[in-house]
């Protein structure tokens, strides 16, 4: 990978796997052509994982949606992938489910990764499906090249034509284009997102297809916080872990780390396939607008002017808050009014007691009135 030799990191691991850990790896699916076959399982979650706790998400929904990984190809024979790599396409011709250089299937295994015995690693939504779409076999080699934005154009409009829901990219280009605005534009049409890293391809350039209106961008994370703005070549709309994770191999169960900032968009993708399942009646602009607004917000106060951090946007992204929290139109919110109990009228208990007197009364003069008539008849009877 670039930048963080991954690739030469991962070769030496498969010698020493190879002689240390034969029970460790699984007999691949297919011929591998990645330098990374035959690496070690690493049992457990990388931080960035365990900052994601996705699995909390997972009763409610495991992101049941397809997700485009527009790179360098993905593995259907990693073992964390297998049975959710759709065959794709390649630019160049043919599928885009093998992947010689392994980024494209490190980022597949970080968005839809399935559990599998003898390590705690997955993905943020292991029930989705991973579109593949192959734009070259060798990233390192485009990342300057006049050819990317028209081939990042061509790979969006392939996502969109093969029924991803969400489209990651990350691939970044200095440069933009007509026709890469355009594709990005019809991918919005089509109520798709695409989500791109923010990150500079070099120094002082701009990140496309990140600064595209429609585009949910992605600036990296790593244990330390958030990238310099200096290093970002878009605005951020959010940050997500990029450094020091761990992620699948294109062949057997092993595993590489990887410490790349264009590797954040894998964990807002996934983020945003566990809404799209969870929530289908959204649209691609809402998905975006609720992964920020459930993001895991700065702490540090923002200059005056600025709605968003220069270095993590709206926050660091929350799968789980995402997927669960109350839509605000939803929830009620005090008026900041006294409330006032409504009690029942107490009953007037007046005419009962006047009841009372006028019958005590009446009792009264009926004593009056007979009592000498009934001591005259007792007189006459004993004077008989």
């Amino acid at each position: 990978m670039r930048r963080a030799g991954l690739v030469a990191a991962a070769s030496t691991l498969a010698v020493v796997a190879s002689v240390l850990l034969p029970a460790a790896t699984a007999t691949p699916a297919v011929a591998s052509c990645a330098a990374t076959s035959g690496s070690p399982v690493i049992e457990t979650a990388s931080w960035g994982q365990q900052r994601m706790g996705a699995e909390r998400a997972w009763p409610r929904t495991t992101g049941d949606v397809v997700v485009a990984v527009v790179d360098s190809g993905v593995s259907a024979a990693s073992a964390s992938l297998q049975g959710s790599v759709l065959p794709g396409t390649d630019l160049a011709g043919g599928t885009g489910d093998v992947d010689c250089y392994g980024r494209g299937t490190f980022v597949a295994s970080l968005i839809a990764g399935r559990q599998v015995d003898g390590t705690e690693f997955a993905g943020v939504a292991p029930g989705a499906t991973i579109l593949p779409v192959r734009v070259t076999s060798d990233p390192d080699s485009l990342y300057l090249s006049n050819d990317l934005p028209g081939l990042l154009a061509q790979g969006i409009t392939a996502a969109v034509q093969g029924g991803a829901r969400v489209i990651a990219m990350p691939l970044t280009s200095a440069a933009s284009s007509a026709e890469l605005e355009q594709a990005v534009q019809a991918a919005v049409a089509a109520d798709v997102l695409v989500v791109a890293a923010a990150n500079a391809p070099t120094t002082d350039a701009l990140a496309f297809p990140a600064s595209i209106d429609g585009v949910l961008s992605v600036a990296p994370l790593d244990e330390e916080g958030g990238a310099d703005p200096s290093q970002l070549g878009a605005v951020p709309d959010l940050a997500a872990p990029s450094g020091g994770l761990v992620g699948a191999v294109p062949d057997g169960a092993g595993h590489v780390t990887g410490d790349e900032a264009d590797l954040a968009v894998a964990y807002a993708a996934g983020a945003a396939a566990l809404v799209r399942a969870e929530q289908p009646s959204l649209t691609a602009a809402e998905v975006a607008e609720r992964l920020m607004a459930t993001a895991d917000a700065p702490t540090a106060p923002l200059a005056e002017g600025m709605t968003s951090d220069p270095s993590i946007g709206h926050g660091v992204v929350d799968p789980v808050a995402a997927v669960s929290r109350l839509d605000p139109e939803s929830v009620v919110v005090a008026s900041g009014e006294t409330p006032v109990l409504d009690m029942p009228a107490e009953p007037d208990e007046r005419p009962s007691d006047l009841a009372l007197l006028i019958g005590i009364g009446l009792l009264a003069v009926a004593a009056a009135v007979l009592g000498p008539v009934v001591g005259i008849v007792s007189v006459r009877r004993k004077s008989q």
